[in-house]
């Protein structure tokens, strides 16, 4: 990471993660990325990314006329990027950061304005219900560094991908112990579970919501949210990160993501792009 880039940036960097327990949430603001981090590769104990491995991350870095809040998202086509809609709430511009492990080093920057900016009209702060937003972009040029994510394609159904592994990906913090954003991409390998064991955990349980396991301390963190969950059989996006537990990113609970599969016809109708050329359903 080279630090001396866009210091004033990165004094004001926060992350637009919010935890959520039940009924629960906060915004919470991170320390300056230029803190020595511990070194340990990881997304909450994940790994560390290769160059090229994840072509369709994106990094987000939204401004909401206050301060600069940190994101990740997907590359879904030449023009739109996926992400949370807690992290566009009340954006008005933003940088949207392409090609790199390192995400101020990204190989393509892209301005946007709150024009560009599309959260899901019925999102939901508290409950983080419909926690989904698209970001339109100019036109990139697609390489080995940048590539679109898969989705899934429309049906009359689809499955709950329970006890299937999944990919995560993201800059945010590495544990509990620090509010630092990792300067490098880290990912990490999860499992998917029923949306009813999580019921046990969190209150407002939604069918448009998908949940993962945290084992061992392996999970995702505020500064993740906005970012791809992939299926590692297929690297198909089933998921965007969306919360983990308001005690910490280590603590084992489940962490929550928006469902793919329930809104492929919201963002097929708010992109124009031709998911398997149908109409798609949402479940």
């Amino acid at each position: 990471m080279k630090f001396f880039i866009d210091l004033s940036l990165l004094l004001c960097m926060a992350s637009a993660f919010e935890n959520r327990g039940p009924r629960y949430t906060q915004r919470e603001r991170l320390g300056s990325m230029v803190q020595k981090l511990a070194v340990s590769p990881r997304i909450a104990n994940g790994e560390t990314a290769s160059a090229n491995e994840f072509p369709y991350q994106a990094g987000l870095a939204l401004f909401d006329g206050e301060i600069t809040l940190f994101c990740g998202g997907s590359l879904i086509s030449k023009k739109w990027v996926l992400t949370a809609a807690h992290c566009t709430l009340n954006a008005v511009s933003g940088t949207v950061y392409l090609g790199s492990i390192n995400y101020l080093d990204g190989k393509v920057r892209l301005e946007v304005d709150k024009c560009d900016i599309k959260g899901h009209s019925e999102y939901d702060t508290q409950t983080k219900i419909n926690d989904i937003a698209l970001i339109k972009i100019p036109a990139v040029k697609l390489s080995s560094a940048i590539q679109p994510v898969t989705l899934p394609k429309c049906a009359e159904s689809y499955p709950t991908y329970i006890d299937e592994t999944v990919v995560a990906s993201g800059w945010g913090p590495t544990s509990d112990k620090t509010t630092s954003l990792s300067p490098v991409l880290q990912f990490a390998y999860l499992k998917v579970i029923s949306n009813e064991e999580c019921a046990e955990r969190y209150s407002d349980i939604d069918t448009g919501m998908l949940f993962t396991s945290t084992v061992n301390r392996i999970g995702v963190c505020h500064g993740d949210s906005g970012g791809p969950l992939v299926l590692f059989s297929s690297n198909i996006q089933i998921g965007i990160i969306s919360f983990h537990s308001p005690n910490g990113c280590e603590d084992g609970y489940p962490s929550g993501h928006a469902r793919v599969t329930s809104y492929l016809n919201w963002i097929q109708t708010n992109t124009g792009l031709e998911l398997n050329g149908k109409k798609c359903l949402c479940f």
